[in-house]
């Protein structure tokens, strides 16, 4: 069985990749209705994208990357080539030290994330002096609090509040995308001449370059008291990724340019997801105040002793969290491949080698016969829907064939649990020691998106105070 084409025969690719830049939910959205459970395809000025429908989700994200490679699609959409992002393709050691040392350890790393998010909350909201309401631009003030957040978590206390670090983590994120957004404006024969007058281009390579600069002597120190079999001081002793690999670093991995970027990437996952989740929380709890009281009081009934297991016990902030995702996701495809052979689906479809393949993840969220009205925020959505069989079924970070903020399966983002862990935390310290408003007159807001890509206007402002109690636990 073939897939259907979308529009092929009525645009050029470049209407089409101009009606997909500006109207991403609208095409995606069109065609899922139009042909439900049926794969269809769209152009993009990159690619033919094939959807498929929502009944493959399981049997996609089962596929081995020898047959469907997710890594190959990932450097496909961030350009690679033009962003450094080609790195992934080269080593998979920021997939390993995720797998194999921060999600183990973040019952270590726990007190040191509250810590610094705490001295960094001092540092940058407004301290309640005068027990006022305060006009602030929410987006740049959480952005320093996530970078500097898992940071404490990526680099350790020796970096975390380097602004040299901070700097270049930030505005290497901010950066590609921009890369991103303009080169896909273009088709792809011109993106190595369009990028040579692009700053954002010439930016992103010198976040790579101070990467080396400031994090090189320490890395170098590392690897040489381990080579040497020297005592590590204590910075070398504490948690952090940055320790880590240097530690599980092999052969030509123990480079220091190559552990300099592979930091550099791993802010990418670290700051920008994580900022557009947290800011759509606030957002929406803002907007939907009612449900503020239940969300403090869950926590206080566990501040008694509060420890990380505490995190997985808070039902109502993970279905909130949940549902603000669902509406807000970073991004509107999921689950995105790269065909690396010939592959049949169950239901017949051939996928030829070399096809860019994805289903329609918000499509599938707002899909009213799986989410009944799902216009409406419904902050405990999921919370209702749970049967008590599965206690870990409708967290966050959890992951379902309807539920694909973080794709699904075996590859599921394996940096979801820290994700969840830092969001969590940051709303936990901003709903008990802050209360916010809009500006008189003014709503929610909006988010918009280019491409696939959701993105939040880092100057819309919103108004905060103090609580003149505060019952942050931690």
């Amino acid at each position: 069985m073939s897939f259907a084409s979308y529009g092929l025969s009525f645009h050029s690719r470049y209407a089409a990749n101009v009606s997909f830049t500006t109207n991403a939910v609208g095409v995606i959205g069109n065609g899922y209705d139009k042909f439900q459970e049926k794969a269809f395809q769209f152009l993009r000025s990159d690619a033919d994208i094939i959807v498929l429908p929502s009944s493959a989700v399981q049997e996609l994200s089962t596929l081995p990357p020898n047959i469907a490679d997710g890594t190959k699609a990932l450097e496909h959409d961030l350009m690679g080539p033009y962003t450094g992002l080609n790195f992934i393709l080269q080593s998979r050691l920021h997939h390993r030290i995720v797998q194999r040392k921060l999600t183990p350890n973040l019952g270590l790393l726990t007190p040191h994330l509250e810590d610094e998010l705490g001295k960094a909350v001092e540092d940058l909201f407004p301290d309640g002096a005068n027990h006022g309401w305060t006009e602030v631009e929410l987006y740049p003030l959480l952005l320093s609090l996530t970078a500097r957040t898992s940071a404490r978590a990526f680099v350790g206390t020796t970096f975390c509040r380097d602004s040299r670090w901070l700097n270049s983590a930030v505005n290497f994120v901010e950066d590609l995308f921009r890369t991103v957004i303009i080169l896909r404006a273009f088709p792809s024969w011109l993106h190595p001449v369009v990028c040579v007058f692009m700053p954002s281009y010439w930016r992103g390579k010198g976040y790579f370059r101070s990467a080396r600069q400031v994090l090189g002597p320490y890395i170098q120190e590392r690897l040489d008291a381990l080579d040497q079999g020297k005592e590590l001081r204590e910075a070398f002793l504490q948690p952090s990724a940055l320790n880590w690999l240097v530690d599980i670093a092999e052969g030509d991995e123990r480079n220091l340019a190559r552990l300099a970027h592979t930091e550099t990437v791993l802010s990418l996952a670290g700051i920008h997801t994580m900022l557009l989740r947290q800011l759509s929380i606030i957002y929406d709890l803002t907007a939907h105040p009612e449900y503020l009281e239940g969300l403090r009081t869950e926590v206080a009934d566990h501040s008694a002793h509060w420890n990380k297991a505490s995190y997985g016990q808070l039902r109502k902030l993970d279905s909130f969290m949940r549902e603000s995702q669902r509406l807000a996701p970073p991004t509107v495809l999921g689950l995105k491949r790269i065909m690396q052979q010939p592959y049949t689906l169950q239901d017949g479809t051939l996928l030829p080698k070399g096809a860019y393949v994805c289903v329609a993840a918000y499509a599938i969220e707002n899909d009213p016969r799986i989410y009944p009205e799902p216009e409406k925020f419904d902050g405990l959505r999921s919370l209702m829907q749970g049967d008590g069989t599965d206690s870990n079924k409708h967290t966050f970070a959890a992951t379902d064939t309807k539920v694909l903020g973080f794709g699904h399966g075996k590859t599921a983002c394996p940096g979801r649990f820290f994700a969840s862990l830092v969001i969590k935390m940051s709303v936990i310290k901003l709903i008990t020691e802050y209360e916010f408003e809009f500006l008189p007159g003014k709503g929610r807001p909006k988010n918009w998106i280019a491409h696939e890509f959701l993105f939040a206007s880092p100057w819309d402002r919103i108004r905060m105070r103090k609580r003149e109690v505060g019952t942050c636990p931690f």
